[in-house]
């Protein structure tokens, strides 16, 4: 289940390599425009066989809301 508290363990867990030396505002700027519709879509389709497209994208829309919800 993707929860806002999965979420913002996940961004800004210490292992992750793209946190070190950045603020908080810095990270979740980084993972907005990794998660955009827009990007998410033009990225990661091409990855993703169409049957599972519609999940994906519901799935991606959830982490993208969260990370707003963290700004």
């Amino acid at each position: 289940e993707i929860t806002l508290e999965h979420v913002r363990e996940f961004v800004f867990h210490p292992l992750r390599h793209n946190t070190t030396g950045k603020t908080r505002k810095e990270v979740l700027k980084t993972e907005l425009l990794r998660w955009h519709p827009d990007k998410f879509d033009a990225l990661i389709r091409p990855k993703v066989r169409e049957e599972d497209w519609p999940r994906t994208k519901e799935t991606a829309g959830v982490v993208a809301r969260c990370v707003t919800r963290l700004m």
